[in-house]
């Protein structure tokens, strides 16, 4: 056999058995390659290196998200700052420069600034769209601020009203008859007029008054002016006509006349029953009038109300028996002392007012029915907290006001209005007595604290620019 041959491999199975044979390692049971393991040991570790990071950096988010993480990481920023924008606060450094928004030159931030606003970190105050400030002592005296202190005054007790002369209703007399008839002289034609009392104001011609007198003329018996015809029908009982003439309004010096004169009078004259001024003169001569036609209105002038109107606000502030002060306009440099005498229980529909009655002398009718002027009632008042008018700011529905902490610091606080009386205004709710606000600049201040409001509502989106 030629060597070619003794080499040939046989086919089937030949190959394992030859193999077996000859001694060799099948190739599912060969050893790995020299390197194996360690590459195996390599790759395991990458793994493990990875699931790694990728742990820590879902942790570092969820941290980053948790409250409080920013104001954090703010306030260590804030920290760590020791410059800032003087046109923009929001832009900090902690070296000098110049500002990246509008080139202004960096100015150092004061060590009472940033302990104040580190104190007061937590006092941004309670007004929609402002928010605390701070100021350096050279600002806050290059803008003019002046404080006041919270205070308790006695407030509702003086309060000025509008009011109007009227006379008083109690000394007005109505001049009026009880019979028909007609005017036959008019004495007093003039409206305004003063009267004294007992003067005749017009004279009237009344058939059933002329009637009644010749009846009590044959009451009386008197024998010139009787009727023949009466003594036929008899005589009255005593005294029945003379209460008739009293009953329609014949005075007791016409009767008198009667019994002196014994002479029936178609003429009956009116006299002013009191010493006035005539209001009104509701006749002419020639009219004919009745029992129900007004003649004259008189009113005794010297004693005279004055009416105020008093809004339902104030319903509670005013009592019967507060001193009251009326100074008209009329009369500069006068004034009338009273007090309030009445209070009237209804409202007027047309104002919403009361009407507060004061009663006045009036020596030399000096005030007459008409003139407007000034009340001033003083009361006791009650008392309550105050600040001054001028320290509110009035912002729509909103009413705020400022107040001044150490170090600069204004924090803004939303309060409760009550009665304001002169220069004060009264506090219901808001703040505390001994707490210091600010009484003037209070619209410089409310400028900053709505551009810092606004400037922290657009949240880290500047300073993150400021930095890159």
């Amino acid at each position: 056999m030629s060597d070619r041959e003794s080499r040939t491999v046989p086919t089937g199975d030949a190959p394992g058995a030859a193999g077996a044979a000859a001694g060799e390692t099948p190739p599912e049971h060969q050893p790995p390659p020299p390197g194996a393991g360690f590459m195996n040991a390599l790759r395991w570790g990458l793994f493990a290196g990875l699931m790694l990071l990728a742990a820590l950096s879902v942790g570092s988010y969820v941290v980053s998200k948790r409250p409080g993480a920013g104001e954090a990481k703010a306030a260590k920023a804030q920290k760590a700052a020791r410059y800032r924008c003087p046109m923009h606060p929001s832009y900090t450094s902690d070296k000098p420069g110049e500002c990246p928004i509008c080139g202004m030159s960096l100015e150092p931030i004061p060590a009472s600034d940033a302990h104040s606003g580190h104190e007061a970190a937590g006092h941004s105050g309670d007004v929609p769209g402002l928010t605390s400030v701070h100021l350096t002592p050279e600002r806050i005296q290059l803008i003019g601020v002046r404080t006041a202190v919270v205070q308790r005054r006695r407030m509702g007790g003086t309060l000025d009203l509008v009011g109007f002369v009227t006379p008083d209703e109690g000394a007005l007399r109505r001049v009026q008859l009880r019979v028909s008839g007609w005017v036959r002289q008019l004495h007093v034609s003039r409206t305004g007029e003063w009267v004294a009392e007992g003067q005749p104001l017009l004279s009237i011609y009344s058939p059933e008054l002329y009637q009644s007198e010749r009846e009590y003329l044959i009451e009386v018996g008197t024998g010139r002016d009787s009727l023949p015809q009466a003594a036929g029908h008899g005589a009255s009982p005593p005294g029945v006509a003379r209460e008739r003439l009293h009953l329609l309004g014949v005075p007791e010096d016409e009767i008198l006349r009667l019994e002196r004169e014994r002479t029936a009078s178609t003429r009956l004259v009116l006299r002013a029953p009191v010493s006035g001024t005539v209001l009104e003169r509701g006749v002419v001569e020639g009219q004919y009038v009745a029992a129900d036609t007004p003649l004259f209105t008189v009113a005794d002038l010297s004693r005279v109300w004055v009416l105020a109107d008093l809004y339902e606000m104030d319903f509670s502030r005013a009592r019967v028996g507060d001193p009251a002060r009326f100074t008209a306009d009329a009369l500069p440099g006068r004034s009338f002392d009273a007090r309030v005498d009445f209070i009237y229980p209804t409202v007027t529909s047309d104002t919403r007012t009361l009407k507060v009655r004061l009663t006045l002398d009036n020596p030399g009718i000096v005030l007459r029915p008409g003139m407007y002027g000034r009340v001033r009632l003083t009361g006791e008042g009650a008392p309550s907290l105050a600040v001054p008018v001028e320290a509110v700011v009035y912002a729509g529905d909103e009413r705020y006001l400022f107040l001044a902490r150490a170090g600069g610091h204004f924090e803004p606080r939303r309060v409760q209005l009550g009665i304001q009386e002169s220069d004060w205004v009264q506090v219901l709710d808001g703040v505390a007595p001994g707490d210091t606000v600010v009484a003037s600049a209070s619209f410089l201040i409310d400028s900053e604290s709505r551009l810092k409001a606004a400037i922290a509502g657009m949240g880290a989106q500047p300073s993150a620019g400021h930095q890159h």
